[in-house]
Formats: C-alpha cells, structure tokens, sequence
C-alpha cells in the first residue's frame, strides 16, 4: 500500500471513528423500539399497496411471477441480482407453507377490493412474514425510485423477465398522490430505524475488526468487511424473537470479516462453510499430534469430529488444493517444485478423441432409456451437452426444483446405468485399454 492510499484510509477511519462518537451504545429498550418502527414501517408499506388500485396490481403481479417466473440464473448477466432476489425470496418458495400461503394471496388479491378482503390479505401477509427490505424494495419499484437501493435494482432488472401478458395496463392510473406519499414517508422510517441501528453498533464493529489480527489485510478492509456485516444484521433484525440486536450483529459482523480474511489469504477460495470445516480438520490433526507426537489416520479425526472416514479425505484433499505448486518437498530450496514435477502433456495421444467419442456415443444411447428429468440431470452433471458441468446447487437452481431432488434423480439414474450391459462392457473395455497406463 503506498503512503497516498494510506494516508486516505487513515483519513476515512478518523471520520469514522468521529461519527460512531456521536452515537452511543442503545439499551435493550431502545433497541426494541428502533427496531419495531421498522417492522410498523414494513406493515404500513403493505397496507399502503392493497388501499391502492396500481398498488393492488403491481402486488399481485409480483406474486404470480414469483410462484410462476422465479429468478433464473440463466437469464441473469448480472448473477450478483440474482442471488440477491434468491436470499430474500427463496424461502417464500421453498418452504411449502409460505408457497401455498402465496397461492391463498393471489387469490385474495383477485377479489374484488373491500374491507374484508382486504383484511384477509393482511392477515396472509402477516403469516408470510416478508421481510422489510424486500417489501421497500417492492415500494422503490412501484414509485420508480431515482436513488434505488440494491434490492430495488435487482428487482427492476428480474422484472423485465416478468410475463407481459400480464403486465400492467398502461392506460391504468398511477399511484396516487396520497398513497405515493405515504409510501416515500414510511420507507425513509425504515431506513432510519435500520440506519440507527447500524450508527450505534459501529463501536461494535472496531472491536471485532481489532480483534481479528491479519499481516496481510489491512485494519480499514475489516472495518469496511464488518459494517457490510452490521448492515445486513440491521436488515434482518427481529426484535419479536427476544434477542439483544448488539449480540444478533455480533454474528453477522464476525462472519463477514472472517470470511473477507478467508477469501483474501487463499490461493484457492472455498465456500464459508467448506473453509471452516478444513480448518477444524487441521485443528484436530495438530493437536493429536502435539498430543501424542505422530499423525492421526482417517478413523481417528473421523470420531474425533464425529464426520464419516470418507468425509474427512475428501476435506483433507481439499485442503491440500491450497499448496502452492511453488512450494518444494519439506520446504528444501534445492529441491524441484510440486509445479516441476508435474506431467507435462499438452496434447493427448491421437486416439484418445476417438474412443472419446466412442464412449459418448454410447452412453447418450443408453440415456435415451431414462426418464427426461434423469437424462437432464445426468447431461448437466457432466456436461454431456458439450457444457461446462454444473453442481448439484447450479442444477437445483436452473431447474427450480430442491438440491435433494437433484440428489435422487442422480442416484437413480446411475442405479440405472450400472446394470445397463452396453455401459458395462464399454466400461470393461475401457479399463482394459488403459491397464497399463
């Protein structure tokens, strides 16, 4: 880092060090206010949509195209949205409860506009339990916001994948001016009750930031990490379930920053989740041997993180993902690098397209005796199609369907193919060919 760059986070941190001065730490009582004009703001942004005709409309649109025309990965250039619109909308779908509580509200919303109906809707709303950013995002939509939020953005950009046979009549009437009003005022209430939130929970965030000691990443990169933390605790907050907010940001605040020092010492970057199971298998590993002076085998990390033998080598040849092919043989500079020492072949032999081509040939005719899903699941899997293979979690999302669906069509199709003779023999005489190699 030059002198100049430095020079301008030192100034940035004072600034920020000067503003969370100006904000002192929130009791119990004042954090559960704060955070219940958010939620009020989150209900009177909803009540302000169904006492609204254009408002009405645009609601029950978004419905349809969330149980019809979710976000799909496929149509997003810009992933980023994408997983955006799937953190603050998957459990609507996912959850079978919330999914018919949204075929009961789209329902109710085709009724005709009364008092009762619309207390119907409310009471709906109510057990769905939408979350206050995805409901101002909704509103920002609707109002056509100048300085949209990131959510608002997302939204706008899935919207033009919306079915326009049911788009909007353009010949309807705007929101009105009261309404429109209403709404402006109760999402700047949101986003003061969560901006509060986070200005008094910055100290919070220093402390963490302080704490977590890195060579390499400087101090303001885990601030910086920390405070996105925060802001998505203030977003997701519930003061209802009894928890202080400072020990709910906690969480949040520790996990962004941890994750920031992950992703940057990495030569290879895991998920979150994969990570702190590697380093928990190493953890253990070294203090068995500080313990008993030899290495622990499978078996005794498997009991000792109580994780099955097979899932402790398949974390231990992912951590080994991580060497450097820099690095030489116990760290002996005279030696030949991992790099050096690996095989060199740039071309494979001539024949190997061909009996490529052989087997493909053969294992898309024994394809043709599974069922569509099983043969779709299989082509993405492995890139069948000439496409780049996909996880089991990519596959769930392009085709709208549980991680575990995947899963079992996946077993049943290799269930399948196992006792199919032609891929059998094709197997047999493969592994022949190749004895010796």
């Amino acid at each position: 880092m030059n002198s100049l760059s430095k020079s301008h986070d030192d100034q940035g941190l004072d600034w920020l060090f000067a503003q969370a001065r100006e904000y002192p730490l929130l009791t119990s009582i004042e954090e559960h206010d704060i955070d219940a004009r958010k939620w009020q703001a989150r209900d009177a942004v909803l009540e302000s949509f169904l006492a609204d005709a254009s408002g009405r409309k645009f609601f029950r649109h978004w419905v349809i195209n969330l149980l019809n025309n979710p976000p799909n990965l496929k149509e997003f250039q810009k992933q980023e949205y994408y997983y955006l619109l799937r953190r603050e909308q998957d459990e609507l779908l996912k959850d079978s409860n919330k999914a018919a509580l949204l075929n009961r509200l789209l329902k109710q919303l085709a009724k005709p506009d009364s008092a009762s109906a619309r207390s119907a809707v409310l009471h709906t709303l109510s057990q769905l339990n939408l979350t206050p950013l995805l409901v101002t995002g909704l509103a920002e939509v609707l109002l056509d916001s100048k300085e949209p939020a990131e959510i608002t953005t997302a939204l706008r950009y899935w919207r033009q994948f919306w079915d326009a046979s049911i788009e909007l009549n353009t010949c309807e009437p705007r929101v009105s001016e009261v309404h429109r009003e209403a709404l402006h005022h109760q999402i700047r209430v949101y986003l003061s009750a969560r901006d509060k939130l986070v200005n008094h929970n910055l100290r919070l965030v220093f402390s963490i930031a302080g704490k977590m000691q890195s060579a390499t990443v400087p101090y303001s990169d885990r601030v910086q990490s920390g405070v996105l933390g925060l802001l998505r605790a203030a977003e997701k907050f519930d003061y209802r379930t009894g928890h202080r907010f400072s020990t709910y940001a906690y969480n949040w605040i520790s996990q962004s920053a941890r994750r920031m020092l992950e992703d940057q010492r990495a030569i290879v970057r895991l998920p979150a989740g994969v990570n702190e199971q590697v380093n928990r298998l190493y953890r253990e590993r070294l203090s068995y041997l500080n313990i008993n002076g030899e290495e622990a085998g499978v078996q005794v990390l498997a009991d000792r993180l109580q994780m099955e033998p097979e899932e402790v080598k398949r974390l231990q040849q992912i951590g080994n993902l991580s060497v450097s092919l820099d690095s030489t043989f116990n760290d002996d500079p005279g030696e030949q690098t991992l790099g050096d020492k690996l095989s060199g072949w740039t071309y494979s032999p001539p024949a190997a397209r061909a009996e490529q081509l052989s087997l493909n040939r053969c294992l898309m005719t024994s394809l043709k005796d599974l069922t569509p899903q099983e043969q779709r699941v299989i082509a993405l899997r492995w890139g069948l199609d000439n496409s780049q293979p996909l996880s089991r979690r990519e596959m769930a999302d392009n085709l709208s369907v549980s991680t575990e669906r995947i899963r079992q069509l996946e077993v049943s199709a290799l269930r399948k193919l196992r006792d199919d003779e032609n891929v059998a023999q094709a197997f047999l005489d493969y592994q022949g060919d190749h004895a010796h190699d």
